[in-house]
């Protein structure tokens, strides 16, 4: 596959950097993301409680995490990255320079897409080594995690019919949902609820 989309990099910089890269990637994603909902990007999400941090996420119909691993970084925490990011995300995509791509593809599930990014005079070429495919083992309840208390009561009303007790707290709240709602309705809820977050840092796409 060639190396069919490309950016110019600023003539003062010369050389990649993280937010050239990231700059790119916000421009692909409308043609990047398919989704039958409106999408919305998030920078610096939160995952796993707080214990990662994904570069940038769309909330759609699917929950996508896109990794920026540039010509500076190395890949000595992928490995804690993609096992956090696979509890929670649909699919997930790691953008990586062409020097650390090699390296870098050996330590991501299978299902993960790759897209390998190179440096061509003061131009940034990338291609998809991997198109990412659907997560096989998506934990659930580290999906809820992402929500907020009060959001997770709303599922609970919406859902299963009443609030939570008031001394419930959200590990409760979230087992009760996954004991009680089918997986693929509680799942679409969620999504949903991220969606509609007001006075949140997502922009739509």
């Amino acid at each position: 596959m060639s190396y069919g989309n490309c950016q110019d990099i600023s003539e003062a910089s010369m050389e990649i950097s993280e937010q050239d890269i990231r700059a790119f990637i916000k421009t692909q994603l409308p043609r990047w993301v398919r989704s039958n909902e409106q999408a919305f990007l998030v920078e610096e999400m939160e995952v796993c409680s707080g214990r990662a941090r994904i570069d940038l996420a769309v909330i759609a119909d699917h929950l996508i995490g896109i990794e920026i691993k540039g010509p500076k970084d190395d890949v000595a925490r992928l490995p804690g990255q993609a096992e956090a990011y696979s509890k929670c995300f649909d699919q997930v995509v790691l953008v990586t320079h062409e020097g650390l791509a090699s390296k870098a593809v050996t330590l991501v599930p299978e299902w993960w897409g790759i897209v390998v990014g190179r440096q061509e005079h003061c131009r940034l070429r990338y291609r998809f080594l991997r198109r990412p495919q659907l997560n096989p083992n998506l934990n659930l309840e580290t999906l809820l995690a992402l929500l907020w208390r009060d959001e997770v009561d709303a599922l609970l009303i919406d859902l299963a019919g009443g609030p939570a007790k008031p001394t419930a707290t959200k590990k409760t709240m979230r087992k009760e949902l996954l004991s009680r709602i089918e997986p693929p309705i509680l799942r679409h809820a969620s999504l949903q609820k991220l969606r509609e977050r007001a006075d949140w840092r997502c922009v739509p796409i």
